[in-house]
């Protein structure tokens, strides 16, 4: 299918926008059923709209007025409803409560462009406190390494926007974002802190917010929930500055727009009104450390930013942090106007570790598993070593103990007694903690978070090297918590993209993520109930780190668009090499973006008046063995023309399967730029070169590729200038719907399976459903499946009988994403012997058959339906 640029076909998913406002209705008659949540969006434009501020306010009346003659017609046509909220600058839409019954007669009312259900968005990961202490021994170290350079920063710089961005060099030139307001969407701002105004709300750093989770005045952050710090720490990034800590933009001031509170999650009409205030209040920037996956560009939340971007306040959204392989960008960052932000690596590991009474001074390193509660800041404990066993130990044996475990070794008993199991059998036998070593990893790597479930008691993972030393000691040997152990990262991983960092493109094939900036292993501001500081890692980090970058740049530029900041950043960005293999190629496009954001030369190029290429990024679509011909034009505002030699580097593709088994593809030699090599743009004013861009050769269907198209000055004076592109070679169509990395691991197990019984893995074999017999529960069929394709526009599992006819379709479902994960996940279906009907199925022979559509399929290429048929199932009555 011939994929470039696709808009949505299907109804919209729309989300709620919260705005308190004045526009209250008195429900009509609700006694018609159960009540549900929907959002329903207006045909007529928002307010963000409008360019002027006259023309706003006349909007938000005719905003006003079409939101009435919705509840008016509601009324009319016997729709009993309340509304709960009015969204008027960035979507003009209502949240509803409507009886169940009636949902669905709401997209017939007059002006009504969709109506959706809240969509769900979990709770980012909450930072790890650190004490005082702790960020002073970093500091410090980090101030010593940086004073190799004269213009080394100081290490409070170093420690929260690292020294890889020129961020640091950028406010010793006097750029640090005064008169920039940043507005955060999070889970608020703990604006007592010291870096953060330090005073009561509103202050002088913190000047105002909502909190839109409890719906009051006061957005200080959530200490209690799952999401307890985050906000304090992107916010710290923005714009944090004590004698501990210094942010992008230390003088910007800041908003809060508390979303997550104590609960595990938020909707988004809660998002969608926290937009719609920062559009009211008039910020200069948005950042949104948040997203959900396996939404569409389309979804409400999108249209919201789209609509803040259009009104002129650039916004920025983290990507996520999949660890998943290609097609797993979050929402909102798939927006069209959202600026998508991955995660590269810091140049050193600011490690938490632990203090050993055995008399080193040599501290341990370890990593919060992620899974538990956070290791204390502070405190000591003897450590005992456990045994790799389940079995209940006797009670208060662990009393007041930090457990050492390793996993069990014996394959049979893996699968019941993992790691988490063995750290909550030493929780019910009084341990106060669990430190976790893997003795058939590399000695000195620590491994990675252990499986599955939680908690209660703090869960630490260390090098086996320091296991060995903790089994070599004496017995009752203690830890104490709070000391650090700072550590430069090799040249396969300094300042490259982060593993975990969510890849593009978009479930549609939209260019995301546009840039990337440091995100690992970040420290940063906390509540004072938190330790006053945390560290954290993920593009929750890197994201105000660019928000703190535009505000640099609305400072050197105060009347920049969204487009243009798109741009600056984009042009000036730096493509990264391959993490883990540095000396192989450049990192594939669909995970960096433009690359890493340079905050010298963007600020050089909007400060200077600097030539600019547009469009900043080239999305190409599917290729289908074609080329894709696009036209760049440089703008030259100087008083000076400027000729550019123009080429490409093309960086390494990634084959699928699209899980974290991508398979690089050194194509560099392959996928071919070609038109004029050489343009001159005469001074104040423009050129424009027609680019042939060509799929690589012998490459896999939907493997994506991408490169820079670079415009190199034959004068060294002026910068050189990149746009990215990013497409697929071949057909998108052509990508199987199931999931081959699941089998290609697990090669006892076959995918999809038809099985006996729920979790039940092994081959697809025939089954028999026995209803006659009481004394099993095998009374459903059950189907595992992990399905790989980005974006199904419709998924079914339908029975068949004896004579092929579908007699029931237990599973449909539209707009369904991959649930293949890191590779290996997947979700199990069954069909409880009932017809499309609900009445029993009688006895007799059927098969389950998934049919999987893909989105926007072209029939008139590759299938856009795939088909998957079951062994026989045997029905007993």
């Amino acid at each position: 299918m011939n994929r470039q640029s696709i808009t949505a076909a299907a109804a919209l998913l729309l989300l709620p926008l919260a705005v308190p406002g004045s526009l209250a209705h008195a429900a009509t008659d609700d006694r018609s059923g159960p009540s549900v949540t929907r959002i329903i969006t207006l045909d007529s434009a928002p307010a963000a709209q409008r360019s002027s501020p006259k023309e706003r306010a006349a909007a938000r009346h005719a905003v006003d007025d079409s939101q009435r003659e919705l509840v008016d017609a509601a009324g009319h046509a016997g729709i009993p409803l309340t509304v709960h909220r009015h969204y008027r600058n960035v979507v003009n839409g209502l949240v509803v409560k409507v009886p169940a019954a009636q949902a669905g007669r709401l997209t017939a009312l007059h002006g009504v462009a969709s109506v959706s259900k809240p969509v769900v968005y979990e709770a980012p990961e909450k930072p790890t406190p650190v004490s005082a202490d702790v960020l002073k021994k970093a500091v410090a170290q980090a101030g010593g390494t940086a004073r190799s350079r004269a213009d080394a920063p100081s290490g409070r710089e170093v420690v929260t926007t690292t020294d890889l961005t020129g961020v640091p060099q950028a406010h010793r030139q006097g750029y640090t974002g005064k008169g920039v307001t940043v507005g955060i969407v999070d889970s608020g701002i703990a604006y007592d802190h010291p870096a953060l105004g330090g005073g009561g709300f509103p202050n002088s750093k913190v000047l105002g917010g909502y909190d839109f989770a409890d719906e009051d005045a006061d957005p200080y952050d959530d200490q209690y929930g799952p999401a307890a710090g985050h906000g304090t720490h992107v916010a710290g990034i923005v714009a944090g500055d004590d004698e501990h800590i210094v942010g992008a933009a230390p003088d910007a001031t800041l908003r809060s727009y508390r979303v997550f509170g104590t609960k595990n999650a938020a909707t988004d009409d809660i998002i969608i009104a926290a937009l719609d205030r920062a559009a009211s209040d008039g910020v200069n920037v948005v950042n949104m450390s948040l997203g959900a996956k396996g939404e569409r560009s389309s979804n409400v939340l999108s249209l919201a930013v789209d609509n803040l971007v259009a009104s002129g306040t650039p916004t920025v959204v983290s990507v996520g942090n999949g660890y998943a392989g290609p097609f797993n960008a979050a929402a909102p960052a798939v927006a069209n106007g959202a600026i998508a932000v991955g995660s590269t690596y810091s140049n050193r590991y600011p490690y938490l570790a632990f203090a050993l009474d055995d008399g080193s001074t040599t501290p341990v390193p370890y990593q919060d598993s992620g899974r538990a509660p956070a290791a204390p800041a502070t405190g000591s404990s003897p450590i005992t070593p456990m045994a790799s066993s389940c079995d209940p130990l006797p009670a208060g044996s662990l009393a007041g103990r930090i457990a050492l475990i390793a996993p069990v070794t014996d394959p049979a008993e893996s699968f019941n007694c993992r790691p988490l199991d063995l750290a909550r059998t030493a929780e019910a036998a009084g341990a106060v903690g669990a430190i976790y070593h893997e003795p058939r990893t590399d000695p000195d790597t620590i491994p990675v978070s252990p499986c599955c479930g939680t908690t209660g008691i703090p869960l630490v993972a260390i090098r086996e090297s320091d296991a060995k030393r903790i089994l070599a000691a004496p017995a009752g040997i203690k830890l104490t918590w709070g000391a650090y152990a700072g550590s430069p990262l090799n040249a396969d991983a300094a300042g490259l993209m982060d593993q975990s960092s969510s890849w593009g493109p978009g479930n549609e094939l939209e260019f995301k993520p546009d840039i990337a900036a440091p995100g690992g292993y970040i420290l940063s501001a906390m509540p004072k109930a938190l330790n006053w500081y945390g560290v954290n890692s993920g593009t929750s980090m890197a994201a105000p780190h660019i928000a703190g970058v535009i505000a640099l740049l609305l400072q050197a530029h105060p009347g920049l668009t969204p487009d243009q900041v798109r741009t600056t950043l984009q042009n000036t960005a730096t493509p990264l090499a391959m993490t883990g293999d540095h000396k192989r190629g450049l990192q594939p496009v669909a995970q960096q973006g433009a690359g890493r954001v340079d905050a010298m030369a963007a600020l050089a190029s909007v400060s200077g008046g600097r030539p600019t290429a547009t469009p900043s990024k080239l999305a190409l679509g599917d290729l289908e063995g074609r080329q894709r011909i696009r036209r760049v034009t440089v703008h030259n505002p100087t008083d000076q023309a400027v000729t550019y030699r123009v080429g490409q580097s093309a960086a390494v593709s990634a084959a699928p399967p699209y899980t974290s088994s991508w398979q690089p593809v050194d194509t560099a030699g392959d996928a071919r730029v070609h038109g004029v090599d050489r343009l001159t743009v005469a001074a104040h004013g423009s050129g424009t070169v027609t680019v042939h861009i060509e799929q690589p050769d012998r490459v896999p269907q939907g493997t994506l590729f991408g490169g820079w198209v670079e415009f190199t000055p034959v004068d060294a004076a002026s910068p050189e200038i990149r746009v990215p592109y990013l497409g697929m070679a071949g057909d998108f169509d052509a990508v199987s719907a199931i999931n081959p990395t699941f089998s290609a691991v697990n090669t006892t197990l076959d995918n999809p399976a038809l099985r006996p019984g729920y979790f039940s893995f092994g081959r697809s074999v025939p089954i028999t459903v026995d209803l006659t017999d009481a004394s099993t529960a095998n009374d459903e069929a059950w189907v595992m499946l992990s399905h790989g394709y980005p974006l199904l526009e419709r998924m079914r599992l339908q029975v068949l009988d004896a004579r092929g006819r579908v007699v029931a379709t237990p599973y449909d479902a539209s707009w369904v994403s991959r649930n293949s994960g890191a590779g290996t996940g997947m979700g199990f279906y069954s069909w409880d012997a009932s017809l499309a009907d609900g009445t029993p199925a009688p006895a007799g022979t059927y098969r389950l058959r998934f049919v999987f559509d893909k989105a926007l399929a072209d029939p008139q290429k590759a299938p856009g339906t795939e088909t998957w048929t079951s062994p026989e199932v045997t029905l007993v009555r």
